[in-house]
């Protein structure tokens, strides 16, 4: 039997899933990279849907050590934290040498598999690809 209490929740739908896969080098094309986190860092703040973004391959760039030197550096450090505060993920699937860049435990913590990759994309109502 539904109660008061029941009748009174409001309906939560679960939220739509953006994925936002990122393969410019931060390096060489830092704009594109740049903007892309930049455009999910500002759907992220409307709390409308869930955002995942991948850093692939030279992308991951954007979470080493030295992204803070790049020339969108300001760009990263500050929208790729406001992501996760929303609840948004970023993950990481770097190639060999990007991988040599980036700090274990970011590896640890945000690595990406392909089948993963898939899974998200699966789940996602939207996939963009800068």
């Amino acid at each position: 039997m539904e109660t008061l209490a029941d009748k009174l929740k409001p309906d939560v739908k679960p939220k739509r899933k953006v994925l936002i896969i990122i393969d410019a080098d931060p390096r060489t094309n830092n704009s594109r990279a740049a903007e892309a986190v930049r455009l999910a860092g500002g759907v992220c703040v409307w709390e409308q849907v869930e955002v995942s973004i991948v850093l692939h391959h030279a992308a991951a760039h954007a979470l080493s050590e030295a992204a803070a030197d790049l020339p969108e550096g300001k760009i990263y450090k500050q929208f790729l934290p406001m992501i996760r505060e929303k609840g948004g993920r970023v993950y990481v699937m770097p190639d060999d040498q990007t991988m040599e860049a980036l700090d274990t435990e970011v590896i640890l913590k945000n690595h990406l598999k392909e089948p993963a990759l898939a899974e998200l994309a699966a789940e996602a109502a939207m996939v963009i690809r800068f």
